[in-house]
């Protein structure tokens, strides 16, 4: 009996770990990118804390707010999925597919991306906005060199 009711739930597991998957499917790329940014944002700050502190200034105890912040991120993708789904009409508004759920992803991701930024600060580099600027700037140069060239 012990072990019809142990098949029992392991089936159910799996049914109900399927069924939340397909439900997802749609958004499976916006909680990637945006999970692969809280894991690569935790791994630049350790890089930087032990660089800059040595291996003592490191604790492990720390590494639990990725549970945290994973879980309060991706929860509320799905929020906003849901929301577009069951709320916004035909899942389009401004005829973009899904654009609550993508308009999170991107305030997430900006997040992170600005967390990336001043911890490489920390290290002495230069800010992105300063580094993406400057690349702007040599590329119209360079288009103006070519454009004389050619006449």
């Amino acid at each position: 009996m012990k072990q019809d009711l142990t098949t029992y739930l392991i089936i159910f597991l799996k049914t109900l770990l399927v069924l939340i998957a397909t439900i997802l499917a749609p958004i499976k790329g916006l909680l990637l990118v945006t999970g692969m940014a809280v894991f690569l944002d935790t791994g630049f700050a350790i890089y930087t804390t032990i660089t800059l502190n040595g291996w003592k200034s490191y604790q492990s105890t720390k590494l639990f707010n990725i549970v945290v912040k994973s879980f309060f991120y991706l929860g509320s993708i799905v929020l906003a999925y849901f929301i577009d789904t069951h709320i916004v009409e035909k899942n389009t508004l401004f005829g973009i597919n899904l654009l609550i759920s993508k308009a999170v992803t991107i305030f997430w991701l900006y997040i992170e991306c600005k967390s990336i930024d001043e911890t490489s600060q920390k290290l002495g580099n230069k800010s992105f906005y300063f580094t993406i600027k400057n690349l702007m700037t040599k590329a119209k140069d360079l288009k103006k060199d070519i454009n004389e060239i050619k006449e």
